[in-house]
This record gives structure tokens, sequence and C-alpha cells, in this order.
């Protein structure tokens, strides 16, 4: 499926980088008749690799069972901030000045605890985010590392959404099955031959 870029000029200027550094890769490989020669590429599709190994599924279970576990806590919140401001603006008129400033000043007391605690849930889930991420992609590049190792492969490109980074590619390029099976295995076919199917034909 073709998908059209987002031309803004944070995207187009990763854009232009990138091919700049893969055009610049390809030539100096290129120039020499002995690196040509043993010049392969392969490309991964990260994101299915997310989506259909154990570990990525075990990833995203663990987050989403984090963000709901937090989002009973902002709705339990929130569900008192809207009873103490139903309060207010159907009592606050019956009660004397001093009570309703009393009830005023606890209701902007929650407010601001309500606040707090959500930023502190939202820091959190970042936190989770980025050691998950961490530990998912330290995994998958010695994944796509061994697999590369096995099959003579000298440079393997990430095919990431709306990046640009891969316009075309042909299918036999693609070594994302591999990647999957070599993570699912938990890379204990690093030492083996490979059985998940041939490498990229040399061009």
């Amino acid at each position: 499926m073709v998908r059209m870029l987002d031309w803004t000029k944070r995207y187009k200027t990763q854009w232009i980088m990138s091919i700049v550094l893969i055009v610049g890769l390809l030539l100096v490989a290129l120039s020499s008749p002995s690196l040509s020669a043993e010049f392969r590429i392969a490309v991964i599709e990260p994101e299915r690799v997310a989506d259909e190994t154990a570990l990525g599924k075990t990833m995203k279970a663990t987050l989403t069972k984090y963000l709901e576990r937090s989002q009973k806590v902002i709705d339990t919140e929130e569900a008192v901030l809207r009873k103490l401001e139903d309060e207010l603006r159907t009592q606050g008129p019956l009660l004397s000045a001093a009570a309703r400033e009393a009830k005023q000043e606890s209701y902007q007391q929650k407010v601001m605890a309500y606040q707090q605690k959500a930023n502190e849930i939202n820091r959190g889930l970042q936190e989770r985010r980025k050691v998950e991420s961490d530990k998912y992609a330290k995994l998958l590049k010695a994944a796509v590392a061994r697999v590369a190792k096995r099959g003579g492969l000298t440079l393997v490109l990430a095919k990431m959404p709306d990046s640009g980074m891969v316009l075309f590619h042909h299918g036999s390029l693609d070594i994302t099955p591999q990647v999957i099976k070599e993570i699912d295995r938990g890379g204990k076919s690093s030492k083996a031959k490979s059985k998940s199917g041939p490498m990229p034909k040399k061009p």
C-alpha cells in the first residue's frame, strides 16, 4: 500500500538526511569492486515484528494493563471532582458566604491534587513505555544482527510508516519473517543454520 509522505519541514529534513546517508553508504560500498560484489541489503518492518512476535505482544499487553490501571485512578478522581462541581453549582446559592468559600477552596485543592496525580501517572507511563521500548529495541537489534550475520548481509534498513526511508523494495529483500522467528526462538538458533527461509539474493 502506497502512503503519502507528510512533507512538513521536519519530516522532509529527516527524509533527505536518511536518503543522503543511504546513498553515501551505497556509493562507498559500490566504489570498491571487492565490496560491491558482497554488498547485500535487506529490509525489515519493525511494527510488524512488534505485532507478530510473542515478545512484542507481551510488551504491548504490559503497557495496556498499566494504562488501564492508571485510567481507573484518573476516572475515579474525575468522578469525585464532577460531584463536587455539581454540589457547588446546586448548593452554592443556598450556602452562606463562608460555607461557599470553604467548599470552593476544598474543590480547588482537590483539582490541584488531581492535576498533580495525573502528571505523576503520565510520567510513570512514559517511563514504563521507555523501559519496555528500550528493552524491545535491544532484543530486536540483536535478532536482526544474528539473521544478517547468518545471511551474509551488509546493510539492513527499517521500513517505517511515513518515514520515507524505504520508498520501494523487492519482496525478496524482506527478512521480517526471519526476524520474527528469531525473536520467538529467543536466539537459540544463533549458532545453528537458519531454517527460516532464504536470505535476499545477491544483486
